[in-house]
């Protein structure tokens, strides 16, 4: 058994070696047994005592004593560690600097890096190690918005919290959409703030994305769904471009922002560029057509071969014209333009040998009988309808009559098997108008009636999805039905229950 002088001695060396600023305390708890002077002297210098002994109780209570002090400090300290020098969180600011921040338990800040060369200037030598998060992004949108990365031009910035425990992380990234937009209106700068939340069980592709253009984990979760929505995109272009310019195709290609768990807060600056306006106008005097001389298709901001550039697409009742306009210059980058077959003209090349009893000698019907079954399906009679596209096609082996028409209200996309005539798909948008508004004065529509609407329209077909979404600003009911092999897509606006959109396609196996 340890003899009651080494055991003191031991509890003594162990305490002052964890917790040396306790060191009096147990000075004073052993000097009560009689035993203080000699245990604490440090300098080894012989002590005299009297020759008197100490109760064993006594001895044990001061040694109970001073392991519970020990206990104390050694919790405190623990405690103390966990909070104030374990790293709990990161923030990721991605504007094109990129900075990353550490914080502690306390949301203090540990670690300021920065990410790419861009930062380095942002960061300038702060030194914000030890302060508290909202004084640490103050002092950086201070410097970003001096430096020129955030202003009227470019007002996105995103962010990205990765945190072990999720409900705090959520509750960062609300408190920092928070404190950036009061910052940023402090300064009159109307902000678009994009924002998520990472874990660390992150997919390996999005880590490999990031690692492999050398950007951050936030901006690679921008590129990866712009990848998603437009596979024609690269992504070591997109992964040059600022956060504002991601923000501005996210818009353009209508990502789903919410399905993907990114936050918006605000709409990217198109300061930079020259706006659809003056795209669109460039467009036509190229093509020396007046703008009420034309139906415009198509005018949007997109991007390709690592630039941003307008699609302008739009057709006469003889041609159809495509541009694509440098989106900051102006400068006509590439443009297309074919002549459409009228309503009234006859049948193409590829079908004038039909017989007059439908193309027996050919095997296919004749174009103008195509076009008949597409408006009979329609509902649209020939005096009213104006085709812009008409033309005998092949797909996986397969004839087939691909026809594009319009009226006063609406575009239609047909897909007619050349054989039979049978509809393989169908397609129809709601034209603009300058006479259309939005303050019609029919009531709005609620999930139920859209669902009638849609089923009025594809009787016999079921319903397996619907869900409400906003697009340009207006909501819309996204319908779709199943009916054995053909699938139905449609779009019901929400004011006034006006089908927007009506889309078929039927597998044909």
């Amino acid at each position: 058994m340890m003899r009651n002088r080494d055991f003191e001695a031991k509890i003594k060396a162990a305490f002052e070696h964890t917790a040396p600023d306790r060191s009096e305390q147990l000075r004073g708890l052993l000097s009560q047994c009689g035993r203080g002077a000699e245990l604490m002297n440090t300098k080894n210098e012989p002590v005299k005592t009297q020759k008197r002994r100490i109760p064993l109780w006594a001895r044990w209570t001061a040694a109970a004593a001073a392991v519970l002090v020990l206990g104390t400090g050694v919790f405190f300290g623990a405690r103390y560690y966990s909070q104030n020098l374990v790293v709990d969180s990161q923030i990721l600011l991605d504007v094109n600097p990129s900075i990353e921040l550490k914080l502690n338990a306390n949301d203090k800040v540990m670690e300021l890096n920065a990410k790419n060369d861009d930062a380095v200037e942002i960061l300038d030598d702060m030194d914000l190690k030890g302060t508290d998060l909202n004084v640490a992004v103050n002092a950086l949108l201070g410097s970003l918005v001096k430096h020129g990365y955030i202003g009227e031009v470019s007002n996105s910035i995103l962010v990205t919290v990765e945190s072990e425990d999720a409900e705090h992380g959520h509750q960062l990234q609300a408190q920092l959409v928070e404190e950036i937009d009061r910052i940023l209106s402090a300064q009159s700068i109307d902000g678009a703030v994009l924002s998520q939340s990472l874990s660390e069980d992150t997919d390996a592709e999005l880590k490999t994305l990031a690692d492999q253009y050398g950007i951050s984990m936030g901006k690679a979760a921008l590129v990866q769904l712009l990848l998603s929505n437009n596979p024609t995109y690269r992504a070591e272009d997109l992964s040059k471009l600022t956060i504002n310019e991601l923000n501005l195709l996210l818009a353009s290609q209508k990502a789903a922002l919410s399905d993907s768990g990114i936050n918006s807060v605000g709409a990217a600056s198109d300061k930079a560029y020259i706006g659809e306006e003056k795209a669109k106008q460039a467009a036509l005097a190229h093509a020396g057509l007046a703008e009420q001389d034309v139906t415009i298709h198509k005018l949007k901001l997109d991007f390709e071969d690592g630039q941003v550039e307008y699609e302008v697409e739009f057709f006469t009742s003889t041609r159809e014209y495509e541009y694509d306009i440098n989106a900051k210059t102006g400068e006509i980058l590439s443009y297309d333009t074919e002549e459409i077959a009228p309503s009234h003209s006859s049948d193409s090349s590829e079908s004038s040998s039909s017989s007059a009893s439908g193309g027996a000698q050919t095997g296919r019907i004749s174009m103008e009988k195509a076009k008949q079954i597409a408006l009979q399906h329609a509902g649209v009679s020939a005096s009213s309808a104006t085709f812009y596209k008409a033309k005998l096609d092949r797909d996986d082996g397969l004839e087939l009559y691909e026809l594009k028409f319009y009226t006063s209200g609406r575009e239609y996309e047909y897909e007619l098997r050349a054989s039979d005539g049978a509809v393989l798909s169908y397609d129809y948008e709601e034209l603009p108008s300058e006479s259309s508004s939005s303050g019609s004065s029919a009531a709005s529509i609620d999930e139920t009636q859209a669902r009638k609407l849609a089923q009025q329209r594809a009787p016999g077909a079921k319903i397996t999805s619907c869900k409400l979404e906003t697009e340009d600003g207006t909501a819309v009911y996204e319908i779709e039905l199943q009916q054995g092999s053909t699938e139905y897509e449609c779009e019901i606006r929400k004011s006034d229950g006006a089908i927007l959109k009506w889309k078929s396609e039927t597998d044909d196996d």
